[in-house]
């Protein structure tokens, strides 16, 4: 998300994400993934959260996260063999809200240096808290980061092409 998306927005999607899936909206969530199948493969990531309202309140970061949904997501690899970002999300929603124990689910973020995968684990999403949630984590380059990699690939190509 990072390098496509200002950090605040990030911020505020995860917030908004988080929200959502949180144990006090799990019995609405759960109704609603069982009448609409909201999360499947008939579904992009872009239309659940779309019909759910968890979107950029700013309309050019909102077709960002959207490019972000649509191009980027899908290019990422997941956990699971054969299965790319986009799917892994998709999947660990839809489990979580129809498991005979429904899981809320809570959305995070990781280096993307450290992993470049889209994880799913079970367990506490936060310190002060044992409930278990299925946890989804997207790996990102933050804004910053993506900046000073770009400027030094760009320098680097320069150097290249004066000593040419």
């Amino acid at each position: 998300m990072g390098s496509l998306i200002k950090d605040s927005t990030t911020s505020s999607v995860l917030d908004q994400l988080n929200k959502r899936f949180e144990p006090d909206e799990l019995t609405e969530m759960v109704a609603l993934q069982k009448e609409f199948r909201i999360f499947s493969a008939k579904h992009s990531l872009r239309q659940s959260f779309a019909l759910l309202g968890i979107v950029p309140a700013d309309q050019a970061e909102r077709k960002r996260w959207y490019r972000f949904l649509d191009e980027q997501l899908g290019t990422y690899k997941s956990d699971l063999a054969n299965v790319n970002g986009h799917d892994r999300v998709v999947k660990a929603v839809k489990d979580g809200l129809e498991a005979a124990q429904p899981l809320p689910v809570f959305f995070g973020v990781h280096l993307a240096s450290e992993d470049p995968r889209v994880t799913v684990t079970r367990g506490p999403a936060v310190i002060f808290s044992f409930v278990t949630y299925s946890i989804v984590s997207i790996p990102i380059t933050p804004a910053s980061l993506a900046r000073q990699q770009g400027a030094e690939a760009a320098k680097k190509r320069r150097t290249e092409k004066s000593k040419k």
